[in-house]
């Protein structure tokens, strides 16, 4: 049988087929084809490179042209993400990962239970006081599906509300700022909490490359978005709280953050970010 044909078109990317005999390689482009029967690589319709991405993930990337692709129903959605730059002023144990978060802007009112609306309205004014004057956003961690991971990382991220110098698109043809080129120290007698232990049992000790794979799309992240709310005060609450509150989510963007893996910084799910509103956060 020959090549698959490839999804990427001048225009954009066709609807998936079924392929019963699963990924077969392009002809054209060299890519794997884009089926649900198999695995799911497609190529980019704009430079027609190999999207990044495997196994079960909401969003390829591309790294020749920077875009983004989000997995739907009817195809790949476009979408340009977005890259933090390093701004810590410490030195760095460790490799560099940039991890996929979605930035949520968000308002958060009481409901019609007048009972809750203090309360509702205490913890959303820190939030807003510190973004200000800025926007205040909600960060639901996309690259993984763990849920100490989604609220601690998301509540302190979400608490803290970093201020973020970002660069459009995650394209690495071009020399990335200082994360491949920062100090690096050896991280000595660093003791893991029972959760990066876990992980490390599992073979889940993050080995994520430079990007970071994105499990979660902009609608499951909507979804955690209540989590991660009602986590701000109570990182490591199990359930939601029956708090009567309106959440609403204006719009998101797709956002990569550098990071290293540092089981000190267990408040942010043993990953230590390389930002300067971090420094110094160590539990």
């Amino acid at each position: 049988m020959g090549s698959a044909p490839c999804y990427a078109t001048p225009s954009g990317v066709r609807a998936l087929d079924r392929d019963p005999l699963g990924a077969k390689s392009c002809g054209r482009c060299g890519a794997t084809s884009f089926s649900p029967a198999g695995p799911t690589i497609p190529c980019c319709p704009v430079c027609r490179t190999a999207l990044l991405g495997q196994g079960e993930v909401a969003v390829l990337l591309c790294t020749t042209c920077g875009q983004g692709y989000e997995v739907t129903a009817d195809g790949l959605a476009s979408l340009w993400p977005l890259r933090a730059s390093v701004t810590t002023e410490l030195a760095v144990a460790g490799a560099v990962t940039y991890l996929a978060v979605w930035r949520l802007e968000t308002s958060v009112s009481p409901g019609r239970g007048a009972s809750a609306g203090p309360a509702t309205e205490s913890l959303w004014e820190k939030v807003v006081r510190a973004a200000s004057p800025g926007p205040a956003y909600l960060y639901v961690p996309a690259f993984s599906e763990r849920r100490y991971v989604v609220q601690r990382l998301g509540s302190s991220l979400t608490r803290i509300q970093p201020v973020l110098e970002l660069t459009r698109g995650v394209s690495t043809a071009s020399a990335w700022e200082p994360a491949l080129l920062i100090r690096t120290i050896t991280l000595v007698g660093a003791r893991a909490d029972e959760h990066s232990q876990e992980q490390q049992e599992e073979g889940e000790t993050p080995d994520l490359g430079l990007l970071s794979p994105v499990v979660l799309g902009r609608q499951a992240a909507r979804t955690l978005a209540h989590y991660v709310y009602q986590a701000v005060d109570s990182p490591e609450a199990r359930e939601l709280r029956p708090v009567d509150y309106e959440l609403v989510v204006a719009a998101e963007d797709l956002v990569f953050l550098p990071a290293v893996w540092d089981p000190r910084y267990v408040h942010e799910a043993n990953w230590r970010l390389l930002l300067r509103e971090f420094d110094g956060l160590v539990a």
